[in-house]
């Protein structure tokens, strides 16, 4: 899974100075905002027991409250103005869109603007690499907290791609499913994958109902769903069809074509624990990850907020957040948390695939997490492996970790887990007993191993995956499930569920099948994480037990 190379300079791209043609080209200002008192809010409004538990804001209040003041965007405005700059501000209020010549941008910025060229997606792009932020003039600085310099435009992947294998691949000595396919087609069922029916039954989702009026956006970066692979899934697994909207990232002249299997990996899983599932969005983005932001500020701005938001996708912490990263990708960090932030308000949660390098920092010799899944905004997703009788009832379930038997080039992985180190540790898990202050990742997990693995169809083969980009949006929409029971029977959806989880964990702990064996060692040198008793940093809190969850949920506050 998390594998995403932080490239500025796209790969396989040619770089030359753009100032002599001078193209438009869009840029991003995060500009002021009450940014503590959102922080404040955002936990309140997720956390049992408080007065304002589950009562979300419409889009627009959170804009209002939350976003830049008037005054900020017009004093902004007439400064960008002066400058030849045209701006218009995102619906979040978060941050605007500032449209200008290259040539005006070096000047404003003080940078050399590069073009790029990505043969893959394809796109052209210009963006202004180095570790130095930009030295603004004092009329537009004032008013900014975030500049992000990069912008991709389609011409007139890599993203954490999910880890699969052929199908036959395995040897008999590897674990496999024991339990009793039930539901799908004979190609899905010949990848030896569990089926999405043994899951459900085996994690208590049957007992929540088939989803009706469930919602889920899936997040793309660089790649798309054909509507051929949403068909065959469809037919396989015997579901409604379903029409995804798609929300295009600025930029894009359409929707991104097919690339590795992440996107239909995603779609797999939500459609398998909520088959009745009757809205799909498709939010794309560029997979430059400075601007991944843009993708939650589209989701916000959609005519209907979906129930959670799932994101495959990632990179090394360090690399993103880091004193060393480029100062655009640190920008765009910090915007990415802005939004996810504003969305939890607006009452969607979420939810980010934890990684597939175990203790390490994508696999690098030292420690690390994957970013964005360390913000403390989302809930991280970990890996385990689900082991199931005949009857499809689990027996165990360990920490994921497949590397015993598949190496890395061949599949295998283990689930990311370990202490951020950009991100403080967040009130919902201030009672842990966790050494220093840093956000610990993960908080929950759902099986991700290729052992067996999930069926997933693509280009009219089925093949079977596995990582955290299935645990991902496995759990993004068996809560999406509950959420759309809550608003059948007049009550708010669940929004950001961790401070939910840490709660339940301690007031009702059978909500969780607690995870207490295995490790998530994936290269030697760098310590693992060890499951335990309780909250651990290679399986989080642990798998929901989703039939006994739903009857312990806490009301909304009145």
């Amino acid at each position: 899974m998390l594998a995403v190379v932080v490239v500025l300079l796209l790969l396989g791209a040619s770089s030359a100075s753009a100032a002599a043609s001078s193209p438009e080209v869009t840029f991003y200002f995060g500009l002021e905002r009450p940014e503590s008192r959102a922080r404040a809010a955002f936990f309140t409004v997720s956390q049992p027991g408080s007065a304002n538990y589950r009562r979300f804001l419409g889009a627009r209040q959170v804009a209002r409250r939350y976003g830049a003041s008037a005054r900020t965007v017009r004093a902004f405005r007439r400064a960008a103005r002066r400058h030849g700059l045209v701006t218009r501000m995102d619906r979040s209020g978060v941050f605007a869109r500032v449209r200008g010549t290259v040539k005006r941008f070096e000047r404003v910025l003080g940078m050399r603007i590069r073009r790029t060229f990505d043969n893959d997606t394809p796109a052209v792009g210009w963006s202004a690499p180095g570790v130095r932020p930009p030295r603004l003039a004092p009329d537009l600085g004032r008013h900014v907290r975030e500049v992000v310099a990069s912008y991709d435009r389609s011409p007139g992947r890599r993203g954490a791609s999910a880890r699969g294998r052929a199908a036959g691949a395995a040897q008999a000595t590897q674990p496999g499913n024991a339990g009793t396919w039930t539901g799908g087609c004979s190609a899905a069922r010949a990848t030896g994958a569990y089926s999405f029916a043994q899951v459900r039954n085996a994690y208590g989702v049957d007992a929540l109902g088939s989803g009706p009026r469930a919602s889920m956006a899936i997040f793309n970066a660089g790649e798309g769903l054909p509507a051929q692979d949403i068909a065959e899934s469809a037919s396989c697994f015997g579901l409604p069809p379903v029409r995804p909207r798609i929300l295009l990232g600025d930029g894009q002249a359409g929707p991104f074509r097919r690339g590795s299997v992440e996107p239909q990996t995603d779609l797999a899983l939500v459609r398998g624990m909520a088959p009745g599932l009757t809205s799909l969005t498709l939010a794309q983005i560029w997979e430059t990850p400075e601007l991944w932001f843009l993708a939650p500020a589209h989701t916000l701005a959609a005519p209907r907020l979906p129930d959670n938001l799932s994101i495959s996708y990632g990179a090394c912490e360090r690399a993103i957040r880091g004193r060393r990263a480029d100062a655009f990708l640190r920008a765009g960090a910090r915007l990415f948390d802005a939004l996810a932030l504003r969305l939890g308000l607006a009452g969607v949660g979420v939810f980010v695939a934890a990684g597939d390098s175990g203790s390490t920092c994508d696999g690098q010799r030292f420690a690390g997490v994957s970013w964005p899944a360390s913000s403390p905004y989302v809930t991280a997703v970990g890996g385990t492996r689900l082991v199931l009788d005949q009857s499809n009832a689990r027996v165990d379930e360990v920490v994921w970790n497949d590397l015993e038997w598949l190496s890395a080039e061949n599949g295998g992985g283990a689930g990311g887990g370990g202490l951020a180190e950009f991100s403080r540790r967040a009130p919902f898990q201030r009672r842990l007993r966790l050494p220093g202050n840093r956000r610990a990742v993960p908080d929950i997990s759902a099986h991700a191993s290729l052992l067996p693995g999930w069926p997933v169809g693509m280009a009219g083969h089925w093949i079977e995956v596995g990582g955290t980009s299935a645990s991902s949006p496995l759990l993004a929409s068996a809560f999406a499930v509950i959420s759309a029971r809550e608003r059948a029977a007049g009550r708010p959806p669940l929004g950001p569920v961790n401070g939910l989880v840490y709660s339940l964990q301690r007031s009702a702990p059978e909500t969780f099948f607690d995870v207490v064996s295995g490790d998530n060692g994936y290269a030697r040198g760098v310590p693992a994480m060890r499951a335990g008793p309780g909250y651990d940093r290679a399986s989080g809190l642990g798998v929901p037990r989703f039939d006994r969850l739903v009857t312990a949920l806490p009301p909304p506050a009145d």
